[in-house]
């Protein structure tokens, strides 16, 4: 049996395993999305309230990562890969 030693340097770079959802997220940033919801949604009047761009892209992302419930949104959130895009 062979071993090999590896050294891996260590790097300061950001990875996600939602690679897909970076196609999709870079897709919404291109058609201005988040603006074209905006102006057809009214802004609510709450001032703790989401914007509707907010809400249909989350959705529109956890979708795609197979999210079957409100609480699996956190996994988009926490990816701090995704969040440079989004």
């Amino acid at each position: 049996m062979n071993i090999l030693n590896y050294k891996l340097s260590s790097t300061n770079e950001l990875l996600t395993a939602r690679i897909g959802l970076l196609a999709t997220a870079h897709t919404i940033n291109t058609l201005s999305l988040s603006n074209t919801i905006d102006q057809h949604f009214p802004a609510l009047g709450s001032n703790c309230a989401l914007k509707a761009s907010t809400f249909i892209n989350t959705l529109i992302l956890s979708q795609h990562e197979g999210a079957q419930c409100l609480d699996d949104t956190t996994h988009i959130v926490k990816d701090k890969a995704l969040r440079l895009i989004t």
